[in-house]
């Protein structure tokens, strides 16, 4: 195997009005407490090379994703492109303006990043090392919680690291299923969270790069903290840093293949507020003339770790399953990228899914408010039981 890795800083200006998604409207930045971030990971072998981009923002449509492959315009390159989910990043969906009749997105903006997130996927790609692989995982209890249902908790850190032939570290790859929102909705400040804390501290301790993932993190699967501090999000980072590196001390490496297999998939849209949305700007408009959107999912096999990755934020009763089907059909580790090429919202089991009479009080069932609607998880999990 032989990898590559690039990354650019893709944190907003602040000359003119920046909004920050994934609380309430017009909740303005007014500093920058920490850059956010585009990486990327080139993973190449003799049938494949694919490049996992991890994104510093709320979400990334897959009209916005092949955008950037079609710049990209490298044969016979697979490209994932993950969003970590940090609410504490620019608007990039259309949700969060200065009211809930503007959209939020700065159109020019999106087309400085896009340019940079299509320059560090071939910058990945110009400079291919030899390396070994190791992955495992470990359980991190007591710093999320579901508060959905707080009984079905998933605290798995999935874990991989890509090493040279003298063992030292190149790249660590980091995948945890919880939301990036330490900071809470009254929060000004631009800032990755957690996994901006974490990556920092990984980089100090193995002076090599590090790449984070979310993973099913609806749920809501959220951080266990009182004070929605950055000294929160201090310790959170700082903890999975340090039990993920201990974990993955006690692994060796090991010569590993790549594979990457995609089932295009979708599902109707049969949400009344997104149909609002549409029809005020808001979000952009995918349905195709019978009011199904279309979408995807990915089976990665880096030796064995298998990764599912999702177009959304699926809740981790989902997850679970998903992870125990693929160490069912063979995986050594098994973890679950979500919010990958799509951002479609939460991604619930069917047998949960009851859309409220109210959507502007939904009271327990927020997430069905923000899904596309019951028919995504079926066809989420059909299509990855299809490549498993």
């Amino acid at each position: 195997m032989n990898i590559g890795y690039a990354q650019m800083v893709i944190t907003p200006a602040l000359e003119k009005p920046v909004y920050l998604a994934g609380f309430g409207n017009n909740r303005r930045a007014e500093t920058i407490h920490d850059d956010l971030y585009a990486r990327a990971l080139a993973m190449q072998t003799d049938q494949t090379t694919l490049v996992l981009v991890a994104l510093d923002l709320i979400g990334f449509f897959r009209p916005d994703v092949y955008d950037v492959i079609e710049r990209v315009k490298t044969a016979g390159v697979a490209v994932l492109i993950a969003s970590t989910h940090t609410h504490h990043g620019p608007d990039t969906m259309g949700l969060w303006g200065p009211d809930d009749k503007t959209c939020g997105v700065d159109a020019e903006y999106m087309s400085a990043i896009k340019e940079k997130i299509a320059a560090i996927i071939l910058a990945s790609l110009s400079d291919l090392q030899p390396a070994s692989a190791k992955w495992t995982s470990v359980h991190v209890p007591g710093l999320a919680k579901n508060a959905r249902n707080p009984e079905i908790v998933d605290d798995e850190l999935t874990l991989a690291q890509f090493v040279n032939e003298s063992g030292k570290p190149l790249v660590t790859l980091f995948n945890f299923p919880c939301h990036p929102e330490v900071l809470w909705e009254h929060n000004p400040h631009i800032t990755a969270d957690y996994p901006g804390v974490l990556r920092t501290e990984v980089e100090q301790q193995t002076g090599a790069p590090c790449i984070f993932f979310s993973g099913a993190l609806g749920g809501m699967m959220t951080p266990d903290v009182k004070d929605h501090s950055f000294e929160e999000a201090e310790f959170m980072g700082k903890k999975l840093a340090q039990v993920g590196l201990e974990a993955l001390s006690k692994v060796e490496g090991q010569r590993s293949y790549v594979s990457v297999e995609q089932r295009e998939i979708k599902a109707k849209l049969t949400n009344i507020l997104y149909k609002l949305a549409f029809g005020r700007k808001l979000l952009p408009d995918t349905r195709d003339k019978h009011g199904f959107i279309h979408t995807e999912v990915n089976l990665i096999k880096i030796g064995g770790l298998w990764l599912a990755t999702v177009p959304g934020e699926m809740l981790p009763k989902l997850g679970l399953q998903l992870k125990a089907w693929m160490k069912e059909a063979g995986a050594g580790v098994a973890g679950v990228i979500g919010l990958a090429n799509d951002e479609l919202g939460y991604i619930l089991p069917e047998e949960d899914f009851k859309y409220p009479w109210n959507p502007f009080r939904p009271g327990k069932h927020y997430e069905e408010t923000n899904s596309i609607g019951k028919g995504i998880a079926p066809s989420v999990m059909d299509g990855l039981k299809s490549l498993l």
